[in-house]
């Protein structure tokens, strides 16, 4: 399925939806991207976005839907352990 990246137009629309909540910010979640033009949009209206790679890498870290699928060890030769 092709993802469409966010744009500036839904970035807009969210800060005043923001600003009608009498906040002054916001943070913007998506699975997807955010163009350029999203990006510095979000930057001067004080909103906080998440595209699809960083939600990934934050469900992972704080283990909030994910679980371990499979564990991997890596050895090592201790050498101390050859040495007279």
């Amino acid at each position: 399925m092709r993802q469409i990246p966010v744009g500036r137009p839904e970035i807009t629309s969210f800060s005043g939806a923001v600003k009608l909540k009498h906040t002054d910010r916001g943070v913007f979640i998506t699975t997807s991207t955010f163009t350029t033009g999203a990006e510095e949009a979000a930057q001067n209206l004080n909103i906080t976005t998440i595209d699809g790679e960083m939600l990934t890498n934050l469900m992972v870290q704080y283990r909030v839907g994910v679980e371990e699928a499979k564990t991997y060890h890596i050895y090592r030769i201790n050498k101390d352990d050859f040495t007279d």
